[in-house]
């Protein structure tokens, strides 16, 4: 099911620009027309409306970053004391929700098709996250072999589209979530840490993994 942009506008409390703005950014999945119109994706819209904090603003990405590095017990090296100490004490202050929101400028995601038969090439051209990156062991879930979730730097996004034939689908199969100009190693791993994982489970449309995600955070934050 799909909405207007006015209508996904007036859902959110926003203006309709603010909303193409969400579009263009990957944070709200949507579909242009043969009339040049979008058709924005009302489950995309529903999770983000409730992803969406009251008040404040989200994270720069270098410090939501650190905050998901520190959660899942790994060393951020790339920030300042002072500012690690004020980010600790914020996050004592979170809850589940509002870590998913303070952190949604993390990447830009960006939703495609892509065939079967690319999958596992796919697959080890990024560094596995959400429904690819879960485990049984930390989440009940297995991981899906069926989609490929995965982090890559702005810079490869275009080749790997241009490789395995990506084609844009709110609906699709294959999720990148591509990072303007990484810390260093941030994306040298097979796999993304738990905290990211459950961050983007937690963005999920599928309540199943949404509750998974947003358990493990809740977990990780007390």
């Amino acid at each position: 099911m799909t909405v207007s942009t006015d209508e996904a506008a007036e859902r959110l409390g926003v203006s309709r620009r603010q909303v193409q703005r969400l579009i263009a950014a990957g944070e709200l999945p949507a579909q242009r027309t043969a009339g040049d119109a979008w058709l924005v994706d009302a489950l995309a819209l529903n999770a983000l409306n409730r992803a969406r904090p009251s008040r404040g603003r989200p994270w720069t990405g270098e410090t939501a970053w650190a905050a998901l590095w520190w959660l899942s017990g790994l060393d951020a090296g790339w920030l300042g004391a002072r500012t690690e100490a004020r980010l600790r004490g914020r996050l004592r202050r979170l809850d589940s929700s509002a870590l998913v929101a303070a952190c949604r400028r993390r990447a830009t995601t960006h939703r495609y098709r892509a065939s079967e038969s690319f999958l596992i090439a796919l697959r080890d051209a990024v560094a596995l996250s959400g429904s690819g990156g879960a485990t049984a062991a930390d989440f009940g879930i297995a991981a899906d072999e069926t989609r490929v979730d995965g982090y890559v730097d702005r810079e490869t996004l275009g080749d790997l589209v241009t490789r395995f034939h990506l084609t844009p689908d709110a609906r699709g199969n294959v999720t990148i979530r591509a990072v303007e100009a990484p810390p260093a190693g941030l994306l040298d791993r097979r796999a993304m840490p738990t905290a990211v994982v459950a961050l983007d489970l937690a963005e999920s449309l599928e309540v199943r993994e949404r509750s998974a995600g947003l358990r493990v955070l809740e977990d990780m934050l007390r």
